[in-house]
């Protein structure tokens, strides 16, 4: 079989997808530096799968994987294990679960594993010959439902996500307001994608394959940007869900006085300052079950967890920036909890009014 010859078009295309790859890929990797915890993991393991997924797909489609067709497929089992460790993500986002993966989250991986052994098996002869061959041999049509079959379980896994909590639990109001725009755009921009991949791979219609994969990069790139934006909008459907959920329910076995009680010593030990504090971490500390915690919040306060946790750190905040005038914004930041200074700058302006510089300067004029 003879190796595409080198065009300027085929060689776009495969920067195009490849600048997506490494864009993932840094992402994963710098993630995973900042954010250690489980929930961090995952996310940078998402990531990854889908740099590497956008590299694999970058040979394919530009035809170079002549040259190195050993890449071809080895993204299936990643992004197969990403689109179950993807539902767990979503619950520990919205919900508040604390994640935990089983053995049997790792089985489609593994099954995909499994029927990848003949294909890596043999030599770069064979292999450029069974991917000649996807639509006109029986072990051909069997990569091809794997690769059709990655599409699906990540649509299923968001899909089955949205029907089990967002439907029934998200009131709609929340999503006609500002800061939930971008967000649905690219909610809707991802169905599209995964949606023209799995049409593309059901009837081997090229072009939607192609626009599937040339999408991704774009999505990839605009979720990266405008994620400060994405952050408000988890808060507000995870605030809807939890309130929903709890207006049919009581608080038993525990008086909301002693849980007053126990996170006012909390409170006064400055676990807030904790970046990794999560509504778990909190609850295993005052004693009570998470769900108990999160009923209580909405029960006393009328909101969440995190913004229960975001009044106690832009007050320390507060204090720090009035009595620490030699202090950077960055370092006050991390010192109550924030690990980003754009998150730290959007709380603070929300909460007060103005941003740390601004209420700073305000507060030497006076």
């Amino acid at each position: 079989m003879e190796s595409p010859s080198l065009t300027l078009t085929l060689l776009l295309e495969f920067l195009w997808m490849g600048s997506g790859s490494v864009f993932c890929l840094i992402w994963s990797l710098s993630h995973l530096v900042r954010n250690r915890s489980v929930s961090g993991f995952v996310w940078s393991f998402v990531l990854f799968s889908t740099g590497l997924w956008l590299l694999t797909g970058a040979f394919m489609f530009t035809g170079f994987y002549h040259y190195l067709p050993s890449i071809a497929l080895t993204h299936i089992p990643f992004v197969f294990l990403s689109s179950t460790l993807l539902y767990l993500y979503l619950e520990f986002l919205f919900l508040e679960k604390p994640i935990q993966i089983k053995v049997y989250h790792f089985i489609p991986a593994i099954v995909s594993v499994l029927f990848l052994i003949p294909f890596y098996s043999g030599t770069d002869t064979e292999r450029l010959e069974i991917l000649g061959l996807l639509d006109k041999s029986e072990y051909g049509s069997i990569i091809v439902g794997l690769n059709f079959g990655i599409k699906v379980s990540i649509l299923l896994s968001v899909g089955i996500f949205l029907v089990k909590e967002w439907i029934p639990n998200v009131r709609m109001s929340v999503f006609f307001t500002k800061k939930a725009i971008y967000s649905l755009i690219f909610i809707l921009l991802i169905w599209i994608d995964l949606l023209l991949g799995s049409i593309g791979f059901t009837f081997q219609i090229v072009f939607f394959r192609k626009l599937s994969a040339y999408l991704l990069p774009i999505l990839m790139y605009f979720y990266y940007f405008t994620r400060e934006l994405w952050t408000p909008f988890v808060s507000d459907v995870r605030d809807s869900i939890q309130r929903n959920k709890y207006e049919k329910s009581k608080l038993v076995s525990v008086q909301l006085e002693t849980i007053d009680q126990r996170l006012y010593e909390l409170m006064r030990e400055k676990v807030f300052c904790d970046e990794d504090l999560s509504l778990s971490k909190l609850a295993d500390m005052a004693e009570v079950k998470p769900g108990q915690l999160s009923e209580y919040f909405h029960k006393r306060y009328g909101f969440g967890f995190y913004q229960y946790i975001n009044q106690y750190r832009i007050d320390e905040a507060k204090r720090l920036l009035l009595e620490s005038e030699e202090r950077s914004i960055l370092s006050i930041a991390d010192a109550v909890g924030f690990n980003s200074k754009s998150t730290f700058n959007r709380v603070f302006l929300e909460t007060v009014g103005t941003t740390p510089s601004e209420f700073r300067k305000q507060s030497k004029s006076i």
